[in-house]
């Protein structure tokens, strides 16, 4: 719902995620001066934990929201954010390097806006064109995911998933280890740790705890409970 200023002008009522109280300053300071924007709700996100406190702000007000999160974060932050408010479009501020598989993901989940810049400037710029629902990506970020792209069309190596990869994906997200994934699909203790490292390349994560975190299937697979247990 658009708001108006006291001057008739159209407001973009913005909504802030972020997770330092210091980082935002300078940006709420420049939203505040604008003349067609209006901070309506600020929170801070630590960890997933404090994803389910953003219910709290009032949504109904938001046009965009910004999330200004570390790479641990930003993905399953805009996953439930998308699933719960799927017309609301998303500017992300990476304040980390993304991996290409990562972008492409973001992109997938509602994220109209793209940036590696701090400058409020550039931010405010994405802001706005994800209001007007035209989108962008900064260059730098763009230009990696393009070189991948080209990389793919050149026949050149890069992660993909196999079957087998999704099956080991889901018997991951059931705790299994690597010597009962083993057990599980007939093969080596060698060869599933070759198909975890695939997993992790393709999705640009290092451990398990991010890949399950990752994992998205409408009907997760429940598996025989006898042989489940912890990971190692």
């Amino acid at each position: 719902m658009m708001t108006e200023n006291k001057d008739q002008k159209p407001l973009i009522s913005v909504a802030l995620l972020v997770s330092s109280e210091l980082e935002d300053e300078g940006l709420l300071k420049v939203i505040r001066d604008l003349n067609d924007m209006v901070s309506c709700c600020h929170r801070i996100v630590h960890d997933i934990a404090d994803v389910e406190s953003i219910v709290t702000c009032q949504w109904e007000q938001v046009e965009v929201v910004i999330m200004m999160l570390t790479n641990t974060i930003v993905e399953a932050t805009v996953k439930v954010f998308h699933q719960n408010l799927p017309d609301v479009p998303i500017v992300v501020v990476a304040k980390e390097p993304l991996h290409w598989s990562a972008i492409a993901r973001l992109l997938d989940n509602g994220v109209k806006g793209l940036t590696g810049s701090m400058r409020a400037s550039v931010i405010v710029s994405m802001v706005r064109l994800a209001y007007y629902r035209s989108g962008g990506v900064d260059a730098e970020l763009m230009r990696h995911l393009l070189d991948v792209i080209e990389q793919e069309g050149d026949g050149q190596r890069v992660a993909r998933l196999t079957a087998l990869d999704y099956q080991i994906w889901t018997l991951m997200v059931n705790g299994f280890s690597n010597p009962q994934i083993s057990q599980y699909c007939g093969i080596s203790v060698s060869q599933t740790k070759h198909h975890v490292n695939n997993i992790f390349k393709h999705l640009g994560v290092h451990d398990r705890a991010h890949a399950i975190m990752l994992y998205d299937t409408p009907e997760p697979v429940v598996l025989e409970p006898s042989i489940t247990g912890s990971q190692n």
